[in-house]
């Protein structure tokens, strides 16, 4: 009887918990940050495991891990008995790395991931200097499989990055990707555009692998003042190929008119940085020669000419017109001027008088005959109406162009007072 009495009141203890063996084992846990030593803005921690194994029971119990910020991360093991275990860390991007502790109560351990050598690098920046629009370097995968290597410019110099050769283009989101076989190595090239200012801009090409950001390279442009000009030469021949000397070169971008010298070369410099170029050439003996027109974007361009000599020539009886000094609200009647032009032979020559090739603007109050055709002899005239013009001295040149006869440049002046 007393022996059923305890086998009763036993399993009434086991039901209500108070026996020893059955109480729930305490357990704890270990948390901290992982840390990317090289504090590499960006670099991913996708694919980080953690684990902790009790060293005694062989028992393997897996952890978690979120994004902290974006150089760490908090990772956290629970429910651990209390032990002795080894706490391991694995991801693709990161050595591997055990910690051995004793566990008999929580724990924070802040650990320190070294992160691989997926890829090596053979400058640590890009200078784009004076003048300096391309840098080449080497980018190698130091894995042992293919990834697809991706290069993105950060918003400081992504307008003025206008190429990367070795890699294709995609979108001003993705940048410039590619496939980079495993040990692969490739050249790459960077073309950047100066943005047309004197400015000195920082920013960076940010380098991902499988969509991975794992590092970035700085990326310097410096442009000075010397960066927004540049220098126009050429060189003018006759149709054998022979150079011409003392041939009047105009260029739009400047306004100025230069001569060629014995060997048939002109230049220009300081033209403005991304001009659109065009030069004209002409003389009394050679027909008149326009260029097409050429971007300037780098710091020189060549624009070469050849000319045809003219079957006539031209004799001007004055070679300037010169209106003198009057007032304007005193001002009565137009003057005019003349000048006596002889062909030298009888051959009909067409011409046209241009006054806004070189020089600027017309003045308002000049008329002139503009064009027409003549054989012989030609009375070229010039009439100047100062009542409806501005005070002030005026300088410009008219240029007489014909198709047969050359081009003869006149200047004109006059002064006007009040």
């Amino acid at each position: 009887m007393i022996r059923r009495i305890a086998a009763i009141l036993a399993a009434l203890a086991v039901f209500s918990g108070c026996n020893p063996s059955a109480r729930k084992e305490e357990t704890f846990c270990i948390t901290g940050r992982i840390i990317d030593p090289d504090g590499c803005l960006g670099r991913s921690i996708d694919g980080m495991r953690v684990s902790a194994t009790d060293k005694s029971a062989g028992k393997t119990y897996t952890g978690t891990v979120g994004t902290e910020d974006e150089v760490t991360c908090r990772y956290s093991v629970e429910n651990l008995p209390s032990g002795d275990y080894v706490l391991s860390f694995s991801s693709p991007y990161y050595e591997p790395a055990e910690y051995p502790l004793s566990l008999r109560a929580d724990k924070t351990l802040d650990v320190t991931m070294k992160p691989l050598s997926l890829f090596s690098l053979d400058v640590a920046e890009l200078r784009f200097a004076s003048r300096v629009t391309t840098q080449e370097f080497t980018i190698t995968n130091l894995m042992d499989k293919s990834v697809y290597l991706s290069l993105l410019p950060d918003d400081t110099v992504a307008l003025l990055v206008r190429n990367i050769s070795g890699l294709q283009r995609m979108t001003q989101v993705l940048g410039w990707q590619g496939l980079l076989e495993a040990g692969e190595t490739r050249v790459l090239t960077v073309e950047i555009q100066h943005d047309g200012k004197e400015s000195h801009l920082e920013g960076s090409l940010a380098v991902e692998i499988d969509g991975m950001r794992l590092s970035s390279l700085p990326l310097v442009i410096e442009t000075t003042s010397r960066d927004l000009y540049g220098n126009l030469v050429g060189r003018v021949t006759d149709g054998q190929g022979h150079p011409l000397k003392d041939i009047s070169v105009y260029c739009n971008c400047t306004d100025t008119v230069i001569l060629t010298d014995e060997d048939g070369r002109y230049s220009f410099d300081d033209l403005p940085y991304l001009s659109q170029v065009r030069v004209i050439a002409f003389s009394e003996f050679y027909q008149w020669k326009e260029s097409e027109f050429k971007n300037y974007v780098r710091d020189e361009i060549e624009i070469d000419l050849s000319l045809e000599r003219c079957r006539n020539h031209l004799v001007l009886g004055r070679q300037e017109i010169d209106f003198g000094t009057d007032s304007v609200s005193q001002s009565t009647a137009p003057v005019s001027a003349e000048i006596d032009v002889t062909a030298e032979t009888d051959d009909p020559v067409q011409f046209s008088v241009l006054t806004k090739v070189i020089g600027g603007e017309t003045y308002p109050g000049l008329n002139f005959v503009a064009n027409g055709q003549f054989q012989s002899s030609l009375k070229l005239w010039f009439q100047l109406d100062r009542s409806i013009g501005q005070v002030g001295d005026f300088r410009f040149t008219a240029v007489l162009k014909t198709d047969s006869a050359g081009t003869y440049l006149i200047p004109v002046r006059f002064s006007n007072t009040e």
